[in-house]
Protein backbone atom coordinates (compact mmCIF):
# COMPACT_ATOMS: atom_id res chain seq x y z
CA UNK A 1 0.00 0.00 0.00
CA UNK A 2 1.24 3.46 -0.86
CA UNK A 3 0.98 6.62 1.23
CA UNK A 4 0.34 8.73 -1.86
CA UNK A 5 -3.15 9.82 -2.81
CA UNK A 6 -4.00 10.01 -6.47
CA UNK A 7 -4.76 13.59 -7.55
CA UNK A 8 -8.11 12.46 -8.98
CA UNK A 9 -9.14 11.24 -5.50
CA UNK A 10 -8.08 14.36 -3.60
CA UNK A 11 -11.16 16.42 -4.50
CA UNK A 12 -13.52 13.56 -3.63
CA UNK A 13 -11.77 13.07 -0.29
CA UNK A 14 -11.90 16.81 0.45
CA UNK A 15 -15.61 16.86 -0.35
CA UNK A 16 -16.19 13.85 1.89
CA UNK A 17 -14.37 15.52 4.78
CA UNK A 18 -16.30 18.75 4.20
CA UNK A 19 -19.63 16.91 4.23
CA UNK A 20 -18.79 15.12 7.47
CA UNK A 21 -17.78 18.39 9.15
CA UNK A 22 -20.91 20.12 7.86
CA UNK A 23 -23.12 17.26 9.07
CA UNK A 24 -21.62 17.47 12.55
CA UNK A 25 -22.03 21.26 12.70
CA UNK A 26 -25.66 20.99 11.55
CA UNK A 27 -26.30 18.26 14.10
CA UNK A 28 -24.90 20.47 16.88
CA UNK A 29 -27.20 23.31 15.82
CA UNK A 30 -30.18 20.97 15.69
CA UNK A 31 -29.36 19.71 19.19
CA UNK A 32 -29.61 23.29 20.45
CA UNK A 33 -32.95 23.81 18.70
CA UNK A 34 -34.17 20.48 20.07
CA UNK A 35 -33.52 21.71 23.60
CA UNK A 36 -35.17 25.08 23.00
CA UNK A 37 -38.17 24.18 20.83
CA UNK A 38 -38.59 20.42 20.37
CA UNK A 39 -42.11 20.55 18.91
CA UNK A 40 -41.13 23.12 16.30
CA UNK A 41 -38.04 21.13 15.32
CA UNK A 42 -40.12 17.98 14.89
CA UNK A 43 -42.61 19.76 12.65
CA UNK A 44 -39.86 21.48 10.67
CA UNK A 45 -37.89 18.29 9.99
CA UNK A 46 -41.01 16.41 8.93
CA UNK A 47 -42.13 19.20 6.61
CA UNK A 48 -38.67 19.41 4.98
CA UNK A 49 -38.57 15.63 4.55
CA UNK A 50 -41.97 15.65 2.84
CA UNK A 51 -41.01 18.63 0.68
CA UNK A 52 -37.84 16.90 -0.51
CA UNK A 53 -39.62 13.58 -1.06
CA UNK A 54 -42.09 15.28 -3.38
CA UNK A 55 -39.50 17.62 -4.87
CA UNK A 56 -37.28 15.01 -6.46
CA UNK A 57 -40.28 13.52 -8.28
CA UNK A 58 -40.74 16.86 -10.06
CA UNK A 59 -38.20 17.29 -12.86
CA UNK A 60 -38.11 21.07 -12.35
CA UNK A 61 -36.65 20.51 -8.86
CA UNK A 62 -32.86 19.97 -8.98
CA UNK A 63 -32.98 20.35 -12.74
CA UNK A 64 -29.36 19.20 -13.09
CA UNK A 65 -30.64 15.67 -12.38
CA UNK A 66 -32.09 14.83 -15.75
CA UNK A 67 -31.65 11.06 -15.51
CA UNK A 68 -34.76 9.48 -13.91
CA UNK A 69 -32.68 6.73 -12.27
CA UNK A 70 -30.36 9.31 -10.68
CA UNK A 71 -33.35 11.37 -9.56
CA UNK A 72 -34.95 8.30 -7.94
CA UNK A 73 -31.64 7.36 -6.30
CA UNK A 74 -31.14 10.82 -4.79
CA UNK A 75 -34.77 10.93 -3.64
CA UNK A 76 -34.37 7.59 -1.86
CA UNK A 77 -31.07 8.65 -0.28
CA UNK A 78 -32.47 11.98 0.92
CA UNK A 79 -35.52 10.25 2.39
CA UNK A 80 -33.32 7.77 4.28
CA UNK A 81 -30.95 10.48 5.52
CA UNK A 82 -33.76 12.76 6.66
CA UNK A 83 -35.41 9.88 8.54
CA UNK A 84 -32.04 9.02 10.12
CA UNK A 85 -31.68 12.63 11.22
CA UNK A 86 -35.16 12.52 12.73
CA UNK A 87 -34.20 9.32 14.53
CA UNK A 88 -31.01 10.86 15.88
CA UNK A 89 -33.06 13.79 17.16
CA UNK A 90 -35.57 11.33 18.71
CA UNK A 91 -38.48 12.88 16.84
CA UNK A 92 -41.49 11.22 15.26
CA UNK A 93 -40.90 9.64 11.85
CA UNK A 94 -37.27 8.74 12.44
CA UNK A 95 -35.71 5.49 11.29
CA UNK A 96 -32.27 4.58 12.50
CA UNK A 97 -29.49 3.94 9.97
CA UNK A 98 -26.01 2.61 10.73
CA UNK A 99 -23.30 5.27 10.84
CA UNK A 100 -21.09 5.02 7.79
CA UNK A 101 -18.74 8.01 8.14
Amino acid sequence: MTDEILPARLEILRLRARIVALERAALAALEIVLRLRPEELEAFLESRRLELSKGYVDDTFASDLSNPAERAFVAKEVEALMRALQSEMNVKGGISLPESG
